[in-house]
């Protein structure tokens, strides 16, 4: 990688502690460093509790955190509103159910995502335009949703309501895409349906995308980086190169070393094969 390449997230010493002066007083991020230039596909995998989710949680302003900052292209958010952040970063979560409205047709879902970038965000009506976008883009994802635009959303499957999500998320291109667990509620063969779509959707777009995960072969192989959180702090980053040849023991091993104990994740474990 170049010197030139933008630094497009930029988290330094990031601290979270929860019930604070309480006895269950628990500090999930240990001032965690981190940085990704633009286009960088990172894989985050951990023990259960090591801080995944609530690092995401801390980049899209779920909540404030107790020291250290947050900084997107260059732009200081830290203390930016999450429905501000959400302009220009892109959520996917593990749940279906989350990320649209159930309620809405798959074009209204949309309609809803895309307004964002217009400067009349409560324009009345869908434009024959954007229906023609919406139309083109869903069938790029080859699973028939072109044709079900006036759908409910509540009504599709739990791998189509993550398409409609991802294409939601990346309608207007963000700075920032983030998958948490976005395959883990589906069946194998949905799953990896969704894994293709997501990488062409990060490929074509140079998307600068995280993904946790607790599927170790995809997060040895997704992207071009790999990191391992261990209570609140980032304790491997492994990058493209020396990812290559590397096996799940090889990874579970590093961690071992680092951590001085084995790992404790079972819903990993049960993947190694």
């Amino acid at each position: 990688m170049s010197g030139n390449e933008k630094i497009m997230l930029k988290i330094d010493n990031a601290v979270k502690t929860f019930f604070k002066g309480l006895p269950q007083e628990h500090t999930v991020l240990n001032n965690l460093s981190l940085e990704l230039k633009e286009g960088d596909f990172v894989s985050v995998v951990g023990s259960n509790g090591a801080g995944k989710s609530t690092l995401f949680n801390a980049i899209c302003g779920t909540f404030f955190l107790d020291g250290g900052a947050v900084l997107l292209d260059g732009k200081d958010i830290t203390y930016q509103p999450d429905f501000r952040r959400a302009k220009w970063i892109g959520r996917v979560f593990q749940d279906p159910m989350k990320g649209t409205a159930p309620n809405l047709t798959i074009e209204e879902n949309l309609a809803l995502a895309y307004s964002r970038i217009k400067k009349h965000a409560l324009a009345p009506a869908i434009s024959s335009k954007e229906i023609k976008l919406f139309r083109e883009r869903l069938a790029t994802m080859e699973m028939g949703l072109e044709d079900r635009m006036k759908t409910k959303v509540g009504l599709l499957s739990g791998g189509q309501r993550q398409v409609v999500t991802l294409m939601m998320c990346t309608l207007n291109t963000p700075k920032l895409l983030l998958l948490d667990e976005h395959t883990a509620a589906l069946d194998p063969q949905t799953s990896e349906k969704i894994m293709e779509i997501t990488n062409r959707i990060v490929k074509e777009n140079n998307l600068t995308t995280m993904m946790i995960t607790h599927n170790l072969n995809a997060a040895l192989t997704t992207g071009n980086r790999t990191i391992m959180m261990d209570e609140g702090n980032i304790i491997l980053d492994i990058h493209e190169e020396e990812r290559k040849g590397m096996s799940l023991e090889d990874l579970l091993n590093m961690y071992s070393q680092k951590s001085n104990r084995v790992f404790d994740n079972d819903r990993i474990l049960l993947q190694k094969k």
